[in-house]
């Protein structure tokens, strides 16, 4: 049975849906490989979840897309604006322009005036997510119609000194040495040139233990034309560049916004253990940035930050926990779109 190549984009919506006063958007940003398909159970799970929610005349779309030349297929690559990889920072804009499209669309399409974003973002994708509030808090005070962020989710997120995590000190070496990513995506082309997808597919699972879908997302990446070169080049970035917090008190939350910019509710979600993010830099964070869920008072903006001390989640949770980890995040989306309602 043929098996085919992973979407670069998921568009989770009803399009008949054209009589709500306000729409929803739920805008997912990957980690690094920055495959949307990898995600495809989560965000079903989280539309499902939205659109069980009672909010009257309220439409929802849950959409990702992968990262900039990782798409597992060269169709796209006119779109570029010039050949790949990209930075870390060009990823950035790319994201914000998307999504920037994305709002416009609906509003257009759907006839929705009233428009909200709530970002989402794992990994390296919560870096790019806070970048992305940033940015857009920065064009607001110079644009009459900014866009409306009602809320942030950061799922085991890398936005503080990733290179001191187990795996970052294991892979900065490496990828300082000069030409890795281009040497090591010729070796993986050279490798599976001659294996069919679905033959490497079964190896993955079998070898790797992932899932039917997981294995063949794995498998397209490793073909694909610039997914492995893309990865390893973004990955150093990541590594020189996610280090301290930069970032001010508004776009953690602070209760002082401007009213042209609203602040932006935040909640993250680490693991117990996770090899990409160390103990002690998420400790310092927490106690820089975060506040408890049931904490109130002088604090009480601060961005909720949880650790996962039961479930045993990981931090590539979209292999193989997608559905309890989207249950939990879809009630901090129903909280935030509540509490977005009385603002």
């Amino acid at each position: 049975m043929a098996q085919s190549l992973p979407a670069s984009q998921i568009y989770l919506h009803d399009p008949s849906a054209t009589q709500a006063k306000r729409a929803y958007i739920v805008y997912f940003i990957t980690g690094n490989p920055g495959l949307i398909e990898y995600y495809r159970t989560f965000l079903t799970q989280i539309y499902g979840l939205l659109t069980r929610s009672s909010f009257p005349s309220t439409s929802f779309h849950v959409f990702g897309r992968s990262l900039s030349a990782f798409e597992a297929s060269t169709s796209t690559e006119g779109r570029q604006g010039r050949d790949p990889p990209f930075s870390l920072q060009e990823q950035i804009v790319k994201s914000q322009v998307a999504l920037e499209e994305l709002v416009r669309d609906v509003k257009e399409i759907n006839h929705v005036q009233d428009v909200r974003v709530i970002l989402m973002g794992h990994s390296v994708g919560s870096y790019i997510l806070l970048e992305v509030i940033r940015r857009v808090r920065e064009k607001a005070e110079v644009e009459k119609e900014a866009m409306c962020i009602a809320g942030g989710v950061c799922l085991f997120p890398t936005v503080t000194h990733i290179a001191k995590s187990d795996s970052g000190k294991k892979a900065t070496p490496l990828l300082t040495l000069p030409h890795l990513p281009r040497i090591a995506s010729a070796l993986a082309h050279a490798l599976t040139f001659l294996l069919p997808l679905p033959l490497l597919t079964f190896l993955i699972q079998k070898f790797l233990s992932f899932p039917p879908d997981a294995a063949n997302t794995t498998a397209s990446f490793v073909k694909s034309p610039h997914g492995v070169h893309q990865a390893l080049h973004m990955a150093r970035d990541e590594m020189r560049e996610i280090t301290e917090d930069t970032w001010s008190t508004e776009i953690w939350g602070a209760s002082n916004p401007s009213p042209s910019s609203p602040a932006v509710p935040l909640r993250f979600l680490f693991a117990e253990k996770d090899h990409w993010v160390a103990d002690t830099t998420r400790d310092e964070l927490i106690a820089a940035r975060g506040r408890p869920e049931a904490h109130s008072g002088n604090d009480a903006w601060k961005p909720v930050m949880e650790i996962d001390t039961s479930k045993g989640w990981e931090h590539g949770f979209c292999i193989r926990q997608s559905v309890p980890v989207a249950e939990r995040v879809g009630g901090w989306l129903r909280e935030m779109i509540e509490g977005d309602g009385t603002r």
